[in-house]
């Protein structure tokens, strides 16, 4: 008996010894001073011409109260306004961000950028895809030079005459940097007369409509040939 009852104490003792030692227990992650909250926002699906609408938190992680000095959005389809530009210490306002869906397509991303009174910086992005909207009347439908799409699309290409700049501001942000294709198709290495015939007279739909003065757009002869020229020389693959 004596015998069975020192070797379940030996058993006890050695499963003892074999326990892992606690863990410290390790500090949250600090917060940034200034924190958008989520700092990704997918939306999912937005039909044509209903607003794309989200509501993000942007919280003053500092001791000390804060004023919001800057919000910009990476586009001017994009409106951001908060509850209130004054925070307190540990507090917290909604940020409420709405987009303009006219001519937009799937994949669409849209940046805020936050400044407040300290110099703290916080981004944001809200993400979503246009579908096709059934109940939009035909003569409702608007295109990327309406609104305040006009604000990227037309106004910021009236008198540029760099073909760098004038891809950069009218068309990277569909055809992708370096003119590599994102929601629309490269551009690179095409044929000059393609090119100068499309950029001039669009494709039929909202989202590329003529870019040329008869047509609308903000695009003289002129920029349209050196536009296309210069997209025309460029090889291939980058």
């Amino acid at each position: 008996m004596v015998k069975y009852i020192s070797m379940i104490l030996c058993v006890f003792l050695l499963s003892c010894s074999q326990q892992e030692e606690p863990q410290p227990i390790q500090e949250k992650e600090s917060l940034p001073a200034l924190h958008i909250q989520p700092e990704v926002y997918h939306l999912g699906d937005i039909k044509e011409g209903e607003a794309a609408i989200a509501t993000f938190l942007i919280r003053n992680n500092n001791k000390q109260a804060i004023e919001l000095v800057d919000i910009q959005a990476s586009c001017g389809c994009t409106a951001a306004e908060p509850d209130s530009y004054l925070i307190e210490p540990n507090g917290f306002t909604q940020l409420k961000v709405a987009v303009d869906t006219t001519a937009k397509q799937k994949g669409i991303k849209k940046s805020i950028f936050i400044t407040d009174s300290l110099g703290n910086k916080a981004t944001a992005m809200l993400t979503f895809n246009v579908i096709s909207n059934p109940h939009l009347k035909m003569g409702a439908v608007k295109g990327i030079f309406d609104g305040e799409c006009a604000s990227c699309h037309y106004k910021p290409l009236i008198g540029v005459i760099k073909p760098e700049k004038l891809y950069d501001v009218g068309c990277a942000m569909c055809h992708g940097e370096a003119a590599t294709g994102a929601y629309a198709p490269s551009l690179r290495h095409r044929n000059i007369k393609m090119l100068k015939t499309i950029i001039t007279q669009g494709v039929g739909k909202p989202q590329m409509p003529g870019f040329g003065l008869a047509h609308g757009g903000p695009l003289s002869t002129q920029q349209i040939h050196t536009l296309a020229h210069w997209l025309s020389n460029l090889p291939e693959k980058p």
